[in-house]
Formats: structure tokens, sequence, C-alpha cells
């Protein structure tokens, strides 16, 4: 485990932190965690709902044991109750409550996590430190003044390839080649220890070693790894750069910043600023989001999706702590793009919310700050609810606007979707071009898929006129919604945003 990890548990016990909030469900490297930080002599008691009050030794080979520990309640509150009770706990001891989520909310374990607390920082004969380990984050506001957060993060890549080594050792596997290990990087990084031994356990199970084959089994379990988080999706991303009609300024920027991602340690050192971003604002189904995933094959890099709206939480923390660990994840699967879509829905109403208002200072402190490769997309439909503070130069390298397209435009979409349907050598015309004056990408993709469809079911061949009559009856998107255009159109030129 990253000597960090340790480092911040003993500063944390130094400065006398009542209540140490370990998020983590592997409960066994918890316990790994906690008797190295602390020593083996020192007195380590649990409390679970489960198995009740015990104490966490270690046995002559080193490994974790546990023993009944005086009477065999398993009341929480009467447990807690005992300990304030104390006149004196002069020796170093720690108290681990595991799982107690269901219960911490009520009034009466809420107060005496107060009282023990209070004790702990102004009695110098009550040296008692509660860790809280749970793998669910619930901490009542009246307690949490009291609690430090100790983070564990996900393994880099050196503790990967240990881990890798380790896995090989163990298991015997024959012929197994190292280089295997560079190509699996990608699946593994931004799991858990607990999660990459389980993933190199089923490709063993399923090759008797491991080679570089094992990368697509991975990246499939991985997306249910990531999706079970409940705020990042790992997302296909199939789409080509060169597939998206239009958008010549941003697809020229995103290809040069490519040429770095892709070369990231290099780039370091050659001193290249490490790319933050890009703000992507503008008409709805104009290419936005297939911008995104397009960006992630041209970077040969993973893309996660952020849910900005599954991050709000009901309890107190919950949502800066969902954030955060969405955060953590992309810094660990690092270098990967995280793409937030609709941006503005998740900030709209920062200054009314305490809890937004100290999300969207984390966010843009981390966008500010961050010297990892996650390059962050976020798109965005309103302009008009955007936060003036996320519109400012270093936020983002760059803020595009997406406008709808123009003829040329237009005429590059229309090939783009007639070649993926394989529909070949079909003159676009000028009239055809003129007459979808004011359609989206979107608009145009739905002429063609209706077109394409009416001319299969009638047995005819799809031609230019064809796609002219369906053009004719479509209600294109600056019709439908003129007057939203119109302001996003204002607030374009009054911000100087770069056209895409």
């Amino acid at each position: 485990m990253n000597s960090e990890v340790y480092t911040n548990l003993k500063k944390m016990i130094d400065v006398n932190t009542p209540i140490i909030y370990i998020h983590d469900y592997d409960f066994t490297r918890v316990d790994f965690l906690l008797k190295q930080a602390l020593g083996s002599e020192t007195e380590i008691l649990e409390w679970s709902p489960a198995l009740g009050y015990q104490e966490i030794k270690c046995d002559e080979d080193g490994d974790i044991i546990r023993d009944k520990y005086g009477s065999d309640k398993k009341d929480l509150e009467n447990v807690l109750h005992d300990f304030y009770n104390e006149e004196f706990i002069k020796e170093p001891t720690y108290l681990v409550l595991r799982d107690i989520q269901d219960g911490i909310e009520t009034p009466k374990i809420k107060s005496l996590l107060q009282m023990i607390a209070q004790r702990k920082l102004y009695d110098v004969h009550f040296d008692l430190t509660l860790i809280i380990n749970s793998s669910v984050v619930v901490v009542p506001k009246e307690i949490e003044k009291y609690v430090s957060f100790l983070e564990i993060p996900f393994p880099n890549e050196d503790e990967i390839k240990e881990l890798i080594k380790e896995h090989v050792e163990t298991n015997g596997y024959e012929a197994f080649d190292e280089n295997a290990i560079d190509a699996l990087m990608p699946s593994l990084k931004g799991l858990s220890l607990f999660e990459i031994d389980r993933m190199l356990d089923m490709a063993m199970s399923s090759g008797g070693t491991l080679t570089k084959e094992d990368k697509e089994m991975m990246l499939r379990h991985k997306k249910q790894m990531v999706k079970k988080s409940g705020v990042l999706e790992l997302v296909d991303s199939p789409e080509n750069i060169d597939s998206i009609g239009g958008l010549k300024n941003l697809k020229e920027y995103l290809r040069k910043k490519s040429g770095v991602i892709k070369r990231i340690g290099e780039a370091i050192k050659a001193k290249v600023a490490v790319p933050k971003g890009v703000f992507i604002v503008g008409m709805p189904g104009c290419g936005k989001s297939l911008c995104a995933k397009a960006t992630a094959a041209l970077f040969e890099s993973p893309l996660l999706k952020l849910d900005m709206g599954s991050l709000m939480g009901k309890y107190q923390g919950e949502s800066e702590k969902n954030l955060r660990q969405a955060i953590k994840i992309a810094e660990a699967a690092a270098p990967c793009i995280l793409w937030i879509d609709e941006i503005e829905k998740a900030f709209t109403g920062v200054g009314g919310s305490e809890v937004l208002t100290r999300m969207f200072g984390y966010f843009l402190s981390w966008l500010q700050e961050k010297k990892s490769s996650v390059y962050v997309i976020a798109t965005a439909n309103n302009a008009a609810n955007l936060p003036p503070e996320l519109k400012r130069k270093g936020r983002f390298d760059e803020i595009f606007c997406v406008k709808l397209p123009n003829e040329e435009e237009r005429k590059q979409i229309f090939e783009v979707h007639l070649r993926k349907r394989e529909k070949h050598g079909i003159n676009i015309s000028d009239a055809l071009v003129k007459a979808t004056d004011g359609f989206n990408g979107a608009d145009i993709e739905s002429v063609v898929n209706e077109a394409v469809e009416d001319c299969f079911v009638n047995h005819q061949q799809l031609t230019d006129s064809v796609l002219l009559d369906f053009a004719k009856k479509t209600v294109s998107i600056s019709k439908s919604c003129k007057t939203q255009i119109d302001e996003m159109d204002k607030i374009f030129k009054e911000s100087n945003f770069k056209t895409a």
C-alpha cells in the first residue's frame, strides 16, 4: 500500500484526531494498514453489528486474527457508553467501528460519539481514538467537525506491477510474458488492489496464465466495476474523429493535443504543460457528445463519463465525497478522458446552495491545479446558465462554441451518414444543402435515416431527390427552438468563444 497512507494516518494520530473515517470495503486490507501503521503491540479493538466486540491481533506469522474481547455485547450504544465512562485510558487505544452506517444517525449514538470525541480532545487521561471503517459514507452533521477522512488512493503503476509479479509467483504461471504487463496496465489502472487481484484470478482461470489477450476480458469487467461506483461509466469510443462532419477548428485542436497526451512522459520531461481539457458549448445535436467519444479514440485513452446527477447524496458530505471519489478514480486511470456531459445542469444554482457551492469550488480548484494527465471534456447545451468562473481562462485550455453547421459542413455531415450506411455514389446537390439551412447534425441524421428506411420498405433506390423530399418535411431545430438559438448566438458573441 502507498506509504503516503501510513504517513497520513500517523499525522492524524499525532494531532490527536478523535474520529478517523476510512471509506473502504476491503476490511482485511484496512486491518493490515492499522497494524503496520500503529504497531503490532498496540491494542486495536473492533465492533461490528455481525460479530460484536473483538480484539484485532497478529499471530506469529503476521496474519490477522481476532479474539473475543470482554463481554459478548452486540449493542453499539452499550459499547460506546462503557468507553465513555472509563475513568482512565492512559495507553493509546483504538476502537474500530465497522459498518455502523445504519445506526450512526440515531440520537444516542451521535451524542455518545460527540462526547467521546470531546473527551479525547480535552481529557489528557483519555487516549481513545475511534476509527470508522465502512463501505458507505454516512457522517451526521453533529459529529462532522470531529471527523478526518483517511483517503486510500488507488495503486499506481509500480504497485500494480508488483502485485502482478506477486500473483505470477504465487500461482506459478507458466510461459508468462512480462511484456503483457504494459499491455494490461490500462485495463487495471483506476481499480483497487482487491479488484485487481480478482481480475488476475479471472484471467488465470480462463487461460492458465496472463497474456496480452486478457486485455479485452479485463476491460469488460472493468466497465462493470467502474459502473458500480455509481458516479462514473467507462464508455466505448469506436468513433473516429474523421467521421465527424464539420467542426474543423475543434478537430485540428484535438489532434494537436493528442500528440501531447499520447507521449505524455516525453512531454513532461520536455517541460510541456500537461493539457487540462476543453470546454465545448453549443447547440444540442451538433456533435458535442460525438466529439468526446471520438477524442478518446484519437488520444488512445479510456473514456470515463461523469454523471453529475448521481453525485448528489442525501447525507451530509456525501455529495462532496462522491465528487472526490470520481476524481480519484479518474486520476488513478490517467492518462484518460473525463467527460462531463451537460455540466450546466450540475452547477445551476451555485451560490444559492451551500453543497453545490462547495462542490463547484472543489471542482474548479482541482481543474486549475491538477498535474495529472486526466483530460477533461465538458459539454454544455445552455451557455446562459454557466457560472462565469467556469468560463475563465486557466480552468480549461480552450472554450469552443458549436454553432449550426454551414453549407460545407452540412454537406460533410450528409456524406458521413451516407457512408456509415454504405450508400455510396450519391451526389449531394446544392438544392439539398440549401434546403437544410438551419439544420443541426441530428436533424440531418434523421433525414438520412427516414429516407433510407422509406426506400427499403418501398424497394426504391436512395437518391438525392428522396433525401430532399424528406428534408422539406423535417422541422429543423432552428424553427422549433428559434428563441433559444438566437439567445445562444448572442452569448457566443459576447463571450468571444472560439468557433468550433
